[in-house]
């Protein structure tokens, strides 16, 4: 077979190109991201979350509630109380698919990575899904997702600053501050995971009503 000279400087472009951009399923951050979620099928955590309005009128409040994880990629957080003048800002209140599931669920390209963390931009498939876009600061060597900064398609938007410790072998987050605004409100956020039970049963119903 004799190959042209076009078709080996086809081929010569295309591994070029191939290896000047690298999928960001490619990268540290993402490949350790996976990493960190797998092994946990189903989650319950227990959560406290303080809130500040700075809309006006300016308040503190405080209310609970569980947050719900079933794998592949069912989430749920289900209050005790919310007050009404909140129900806005807790119907905005955005999440976001595991990392396996990225590919399916948005376009993703890497904004920057500096060698210690890199920020993904993730942009939603689904024209019906709430959150527009998002932005997720991750920990290279973790796979921690630290910052995750969120625009919905109604024009709200919230940003996270996330902890994480280990616990039953999991890392899992365990403390969000963060703000949020949108129609009619402006707040900051405090929130706390405790009480996690992993691999558990949950009735589908949880994950139904939201």
């Amino acid at each position: 077979m004799v190959l042209t000279l076009a078709v080996l400087l086809a081929a010569a472009v295309l591994q070029t190109s191939s290896s000047a951009e690298p999928s960001y399923r490619s990268s540290v951050a993402y490949r350790n991201m996976v990493k960190l979620q797998r092994g946990i099928k189903s989650s319950v955590a227990e959560i406290e979350v303080h809130t500040k309005m700075r809309s006006f009128p300016p308040m503190s409040l405080t209310f609970h509630g569980h947050s719900y994880f079933q794998a592949p990629d069912m989430q749920a957080v289900v209050f005790d109380n919310v007050p009404g003048v909140i129900k806005g800002m807790v119907k905005d209140s955005p999440s976001i698919a595991p990392a396996p599931l990225w590919p399916k669920h948005y376009e993703v390209s890497i904004v920057s990575a500096d060698g210690a963390s890199t920020v993904f931009h993730l942009v939603s498939r689904d024209p019906n899904d709430m959150v527009q876009s998002a932005d997720v600061t991750t920990d290279d060597a973790t796979g921690e997702m630290r910052q995750l900064h969120f625009v919905n398609r109604n024009g709200s938007e919230v940003t996270n600053q996330q902890t994480y410790s280990r616990i039953e072998s999991h890392d899992v987050v365990v403390s969000s501050n963060g703000s949020a605004h949108g129609s009619g409100y402006k707040a900051e956020t405090e929130t706390t995971f405790t009480g996690y039970q992993f691999n558990v049963a949950i009735p589908p119903e949880v994950f139904e009503q939201h």
